[in-house]
């Protein structure tokens, strides 16, 4: 099985776990992270071995990363999943997808466009509540 390479941009809080399951998982390789706030992408690319980088087009632009997850602020999971996806990247976006229909739309549009996978994050239907409503839900159809 080839390995998936993977980099994150945004290198906030909810990265920390990307990164986490990424080294964690096999098949998996984090090859590199950026953020705008260079000790941030310093710090966890330092954590795992990685290069950082400050700017997204700079990280679009290497070849062998496989799969984006965008990990940075709500506002512009658009912007970067469709540069990442026109650069040739799949992508794993955080929640929300974006912030308004039309720019999930496009999002939509440019993965089919370029032929490329686009997954969001939908983690919350394993929590146990979430599940437990499910459950009872199902139980009354």
């Amino acid at each position: 099985m080839k390995e998936i390479t993977v980099a994150i941009i945004g290198c906030g809080r909810i990265a920390q776990r990307h990164a986490q399951h990424i080294n964690n998982t096999e098949g998996l390789n984090l090859v590199a992270v950026c953020d705008i706030d260079e000790n941030k992408a310093k710090e966890l690319g330092a954590e795992y071995s990685v290069p950082h980088i400050k700017n997204a087009g700079d990280l679009f632009k290497i070849e062998d990363i496989d799969v984006v997850a965008i990990c940075t602020p709500n506002g512009h999971h658009a912007e970067h999943s469709i540069s990442a996806l026109k650069a040739g990247k799949h992508v794993l976006c955080e929640k929300p997808m974006a912030i308004s229909v039309h720019d999930c739309g496009e999002m939509i549009k440019t993965a089919e466009k370029y032929n490329k996978r686009l997954f969001v994050i939908k983690q919350n239907r394993f929590n146990p509540p979430v599940a437990a409503v499910k459950k009872a839900i199902e139980e009354i159809n």
